[in-house]
């Protein structure tokens, strides 16, 4: 091969690429073209029936860009899994965010419309019975005191997918606050 062989006319495939973006630029133009006509539609029913705006201009753009990707020869098979294992994760991370708000959503609830309070005995009826005094609430789990002394931590929306039976403590008697306090007074005098 001489020197003067590398400046010919370029091989035929080489000019899929050029004319796949002159054939973008020139859809894109008559997409984006103010003046098309239209047909009479009334207004609400091409909204409801056709694409949103600016779809079809974007699926045409990606069509054409792995058009280009192919007929520069670009392998698509590591490109898709790429986009796969990158679209996997932002699902598993939403997923994830999904339960923790979910969690802080139903404390902010408990928060505002008290089914119950610390110091209630509270049963969770579901599949697993629950039963234990409320001990303490944080933006994700409540504790509960179990009858045997022990303690344990139930999510929050829990409380909002089962059912939850509430056992108040009864408020103390004035007579009962009354013998509490002399009972208090007889301790501290030993």
């Amino acid at each position: 091969m001489t020197f003067l062989d590398h400046f010919t006319t370029p091989p035929l495939s080489a000019l899929g690429p050029a004319i796949l973006t002159l054939g973008a630029i020139l859809m894109a133009a008559l997409l984006a073209r103010p003046g098309r006509s239209r047909p009479t539609v009334p207004t609400f029913v091409r909204r409801r029936l056709g694409l949103p705006k600016g779809v079809s201009r974007w699926l045409l753009i990606a069509g054409l860009s792995l058009a280009a990707l192919v007929a520069l020869g670009i392998d698509l098979q590591g490109l898709w899994s790429t986009v796969m294992a990158a679209l996997s994760l932002i699902a598993i991370g939403f997923v994830a965010m999904w339960s923790i708000l979910s969690h802080m959503l139903a404390s902010v609830l408990i928060v505002i419309f008290r089914p119950f309070e610390v110091g209630d005995r509270v049963e969770v009826i579901g599949d697993d019975l629950v039963i234990g005094e409320v001990m303490g609430l944080n933006p994700v789990y409540t504790t509960l005191r179990a009858a045997d002394g022990g303690t344990f931590q139930v999510p929050n929306n829990v409380f909002f997918q089962k059912a939850l039976k509430r056992h108040a403590v009864p408020a103390p008697t004035p007579a009962a606050a009354a013998s509490e306090t002399a009972l208090g007074s007889t301790h501290a005098l030993q």
